[in-house]
């Protein structure tokens, strides 16, 4: 029997989860959930309007991104018990980085892989 690969497994980009981030664009400021080489993923109230294109600030514990380009790739809305609906997930994909961005990104990127499993 052949095991189906997982989304995890199929992703091109590990993702490191976030702690502390948060993502500041033009439509607001949001907690960043994970982020990855490729891109990342925030939580937004209900409904909240998501352009296709945009650039955005992430605000974290080791750096500040500034200014990086973003596509909103998928869009994910859940309900509770109660019929209230939770906050969206959004997965965005970054567009072209610059080569300073790049860095940035991977002295991040690498600040998250090395601090996991220590206590903050």
């Amino acid at each position: 029997m052949t095991m189906q690969p997982t989304a995890a497994d199929r992703r091109e980009h590990q993702r490191y989860p976030m702690e502390n981030s948060v993502s500041v664009s033009p439509h607001g400021v949001f907690q960043v959930m994970d982020i990855s080489k490729g891109g990342f993923c925030f939580k937004c109230p209900p409904y909240t309007p998501i352009s296709d294109l945009w650039e955005t600030d992430i605000v974290t514990s080791v750096a500040t991104l500034e200014g990086f380009p973003v596509s909103r790739i998928w869009v994910s809305m859940t309900e509770n018990s109660t019929h209230a609906y939770l906050p969206m997930s959004v997965g965005v994909k970054f567009g072209k980085l610059s080569q300073k961005q790049n860095t940035e990104l991977l002295h991040v990127i690498e600040g998250i892989s090395d601090s996991e499993g220590t206590e903050h």
